[in-house]
């Protein structure tokens, strides 16, 4: 396929929601950071390129290159996920991070692509046998390993998106709902043991409690909540102006340029920008559900739908977190949070699915 042909056959509507979010994000980052000046902005831009690197690379890449690799990719996430607990930067109680010089690197983010790399190469080989039970546990034992290493550091927030990106391909594959169920409801057994035992941290404990009644911890764990339900009622209709939000600007939300980035959108966009933020995401999700859809090969459809599923889980959890309805978890806005693990691997994602889109519309061109 010529270079031009291949570039013709994006799918421009999912690279277009991309770019789209991006410019949003950098604007609600440089609203909610430049106070203390533009170094948080010109950092994620330098990640940003480095973004659009491993979007180009995951683009040209052939999706059967990943199954080759499935087995290297996976042993080097463990042991990665190993090194951090040993020798991990230690922050916010949790030790996610490991620091070379002025960069920072959190393991935990790559664990979900690889997550989703990986699975899909099992499920993929395992699709004759679905629907007898072997398959499942089989990828349940495939999973327990990182999910148990990033709960450890503790990473909840994280550990809720590789369940999501294993229980969604295991419905795309057609795994019984009834055995399904059975594996959220041994779940949340678990959860409630966990929780008796001590294994639950406590502050995650209160977070879960103040997530129920926010206003008996007015001034502890509920205050994130109130301040943020108060930022984005505050917004209105048309918001109150780029760069003139008083609640983060006075230091009423804690970490606005990172996991309560969407109170910038709706405090300063009001009603409008934050509708017109979700449509894009929408907009994004629509466009790898197509890709999955028109996807012949069962290795691409999996990709994609895992991929769909890592994106799904990130945006329900945070914006539902600073609207009340979902638990505070401390997970990333794709495109918006600042950070440049998360973002990298949204863009290496993204180039995964627009490889496997571009591919695609060849066969269908050919045929």
């Amino acid at each position: 396929m010529g270079e031009r042909a291949f570039w013709r056959r994006m799918d421009w509507w999912l690279s277009g929601a991309l770019v789209c979010l991006q410019l949003f994000g950098l604007l609600a980052l440089a609203s909610a950071t430049f106070q203390t000046g533009w170094s948080k902005v010109l950092r994620q831009g330098l990640w940003m390129v480095v973004g659009w690197g491993a979007f180009l690379f995951a683009l040209r890449t052939d999706p059967q290159q990943w199954a080759r690799w499935a087995g290297w990719i996976y042993w080097a996430n463990i042991l990665l996920l190993l090194v951090v607990l040993v020798v991990g930067h230690e922050q916010y109680g949790a030790q996610r991070w490991l620091r070379f010089g002025s960069i920072t690197l959190q393991p935990s983010e790559f664990a979900k692509a690889a997550l989703i790399l990986t699975l899909a190469t099992l499920l993929t080989e395992q699709r004759e046998r679905l629907r007898d039970g072997s398959a499942l546990w089989r990828s349940g034992l495939h999973i327990a390993l990182p999910f148990t290493l990033v709960f450890l550091q503790p990473d909840l927030g994280t550990s809720l998106v590789l369940i999501a990106i294993w229980l969604g391909l295991l419905f795309f594959a057609g795994v019984p709902v009834r055995s399904l169920m059975a594996v959220i409801v041994a779940g949340l057994c678990l959860f409630a043991l966990g929780w008796r035992k001590g294994v639950i941290k406590d502050y995650q404990k209160q977070r879960l409690l103040a997530f129920v009644d926010p206003y008996s911890r007015a001034n502890r764990e509920g205050y994130h909540i109130i301040q943020s339900q108060l930022a984005i009622g505050s917004g209105g209709l048309w918001g109150k102006g780029l760069f003139k939000g008083r609640m983060g600007k006075l230091g009423f939300v804690p970490a606005q340029h990172t996991d309560f980035i969407f109170t910038v959108v709706g405090e300063e966009g009001g009603f409008l920008w934050a509708a017109t933020v979700v449509g894009l995401f929408a907009l994004l999700l629509w466009r790898l559900l197509t890709i999955a859809a028109e996807s012949e090969a069962p290795l691409n459809a999996f990709l994609v739908v895992g991929i769909f599923c890592f994106f799904a889980a990130h945006i329900t959890i945070n914006i539902g977190m600073t609207l009340r309805l979902m638990p505070i978890t401390g997970l990333p806005l794709p495109f918006f949070s600042a950070g440049g693990s998360n973002l990298v691997v949204c863009y290496f994602l993204l180039g995964i699915a627009q490889g496997i889109a571009i591919r695609q519309r060849r066969w269908m061109f050919a045929g």
